[in-house]
Parts: structure tokens; sequence; C-alpha cells
């Protein structure tokens, strides 16, 4: 039981931290933790399929927020 606490705690510290790092991302573009937060739901629920439209839209660096949600994404 001990160690899949464990596990759950890291787990929970690695989807903390990808979150934190694509908030951060959007933070530095000058956009709300709102956006932010909205991407991230839009990752998790829905995929990939529309973060270029979103980093358009929000005018942020795509590269950067893509390889960002691809780590909330595995961390998830």
């Amino acid at each position: 039981m001990t160690n899949r606490k464990g596990e759950v705690e890291l787990a929970k510290e690695d989807l903390i931290k990808a979150v934190n790092q694509v908030l951060g991302i959007v933070r530095r573009n000058g956009r709300s933790r709102k956006v932010g937060l909205a991407l991230v739901l839009m990752v998790l629920l829905g995929g990939r399929s529309s973060v270029r439209n979103a980093a358009e839209t929000f005018g942020l660096d795509y590269t950067n927020l893509l390889e960002a949600l691809g780590e909330l994404e595995d961390a998830w």
C-alpha cells in the first residue's frame, strides 16, 4: 500500500509541475491564468488538435506550448 501511495504522490507532483509549466508560458506572454487553465483543460479533455488554433488566438509560441502540453499529457 505504501508503494502505491508513493506512486500517486509522484504522479500528482508531475501533473502539478506540467500544469505550472503551461501556466508559466501563458503568463510570460501576458495572458491570464484563466487562459492557461483553459489550455490545460483543452489538452486533457480534447487532445492536441486545437492547440495550434489556441496558440495563434492567444499569441503564444506554438513550439514551446506544444512541448509543455506534451509533458502535461504525459503526466496525465
